[in-house]
């Protein structure tokens, strides 16, 4: 007996020894790249939008050969991650001829945002909560949007303003129908109890009523059969343009109905952002370059799995890497601590809450990638090109470890982390320390 007892105490010991070598060289490894990072990161002097770019100039180099930056942002309510996208939308624009801003909301909805910032027409907080979503209802996209309107008064070539999401129907039928009475109203006064259908947001949303599904894909196929007489009835222009806004109820429609998971409809949604960002760049010409902002998920160059139930989401950032290759540059963001503007469902799980709330998020959990980069600097831009030449470095960025992320909901402290390979889903990340909640208009 005494002997299986020395055993055991010795097994017990060996185990405690190896896991204490573990973690020290864990800290080993940690620390050095801690070290090496702290040479290699850009150091950025504010999120705001000012006019001094000398801190992002290195920027320049990075990105001069592509055709999209991809903006994420680790939670949908945070102020600095606002700041920080205007800013570097006027860095791109400004000195690096950008012309084409894209942002996750619905793209007909998102039309008069355009007509504000291109001839400003209406005010601006009115049109950014005429985009549907309250993530966007903030002082921080205002801000940038006024911004636009501002550069745009002073500037020949101008910078447009675009929505590339699909989750809404309502506006793009409106749009449909209105250029159906200009180019062919007899066509229109036909199809319009069709088009009607999909103006309700409840009958989309609800499974109550059977949907036209297939009549919009005719009404689809008759734009094409007469383009050349509504061409000649409007412009080239307007004929895509509201082509597209039919595109939208198509998408929207396939989006919402049929018997799939939620899986499969998440990834359809990243499917159609992707494409509708492909047509902006084709409709806007060769020589358009956009800055697409989104959430972290969706700009992600890998697909994940959602809700660990085995089923992988293609997402958004994915799509367009099969589509430009190289052409894509997408930033990730991270952060440590601080509050955070959502619904907040920690409190009544699986109680339905439309209540918005400063959410608070404490100091990351050690081992974390924001963990790890709070010791390097409280605000800094890393491209990981640049960086995994290093072998501390690259097990960092190449290997599972746990990010911050927080979409619209907030649902606890603990589902505040999910596991990714940073140098998988994106090119470069922008690190902030500590953050506040977005402000809501």
């Amino acid at each position: 007996m005494k002997k299986i007892v020395i055993i055991i105490g010795c097994a017990l010991l060996l185990i405690l020894g190896v896991f204490t070598i573990n973690s020290r060289y864990e800290k080993y490894e940690e620390n050095k790249a801690v070290a090496v990072l702290k040479n290699k990161i850009v150091k950025i002097k504010t999120v705001k939008a000012e006019n001094d770019f000398k801190d992002l100039m290195p920027l320049k180099n990075i990105l001069k050969d592509k055709k999209i930056v991809a903006m994420g942002e680790a939670t949908h309510g945070t102020k600095e991650f606002f700041q920080m996208k205007h800013r570097m939308l006027k860095f791109l624009v400004e000195k690096m001829d950008y012309n084409v801003f894209g942002i996750e909301a619905c793209m007909s909805e998102c039309m008069a945002v355009n007509d504000y910032v291109l001839y400003g027409k209406g005010e601006a907080e009115q049109v950014v909560k005429k985009m549907g979503f309250w993530t966007w209802d903030t002082k921080e996209v205002v801000d940038m949007v006024k911004w636009m309107r501002e550069y745009n008064e002073n500037h020949t070539k101008k910078v447009k303003f675009y929505g590339f999401d699909m989750q809404s129907s309502c506006t793009a039928v409106e749009k449909v129908q209105a250029y159906l009475k200009k180019v062919d109203k007899e066509y229109e006064n036909k199809v319009d109890s069709i088009l009607l259908e999909f103006k309700d947001p409840k009958t989309l949303h609800g499974n109550n009523k059977k949907l036209h599904g297939n009549e919009v894909k005719k009404i689809m196929c008759m734009f094409e059969k007469n383009k050349n007489e509504y061409i000649s009835k409007s412009s080239k222009e307007e004929y895509e343009l509201y082509k597209q806004n039919l595109k939208i109820i198509d998408e929207a429609y396939d989006f919402f109905k049929g018997n799939q998971s939620n899986s499969q409809m998440q990834t359809k949604r990243d499917k159609y952002m992707a494409e509708n960002i492909k047509w902006i760049l084709n409709f806007e010409g060769q020589d358009t370059k956009i800055m697409v902002w989104a959430h972290n998920w969706h700009v992600s160059k890998v697909a994940d799995n959602i809700n660990n139930i085995g089923e992988n989401v293609k997402r958004m950032g994915s799509n367009l890497y099969d589509m430009y290759k190289d052409k894509l540059y997408v930033i990730g963001f991270q952060f440590s601590e601080g509050t955070v503007t959502a619904v907040d469902k920690s409190i009544n799980r699986g109680e339905e809450s439309v209540m918005l709330k400063k959410c608070t998020l404490h100091a990351a959990k050690k081992g974390s990638i924001p963990y790890i980069l709070s010791k390097v600097d409280p605000l800094f831009f890393i491209d990981f090109k640049s960086v995994n030449t290093n072998k501390y470095v690259k097990e960092f960025i190449s290997t599972p470890k746990t990010c911050r992320y927080v979409d619209a909901n907030f649902n606890g402290e603990d589902e505040s982390y999910e596991t990714n390979i940073l140098d998988q889903c994106y090119d470069g990340l922008i690190y902030i320390d500590k953050i506040s909640n977005s402000e809501l208009i």
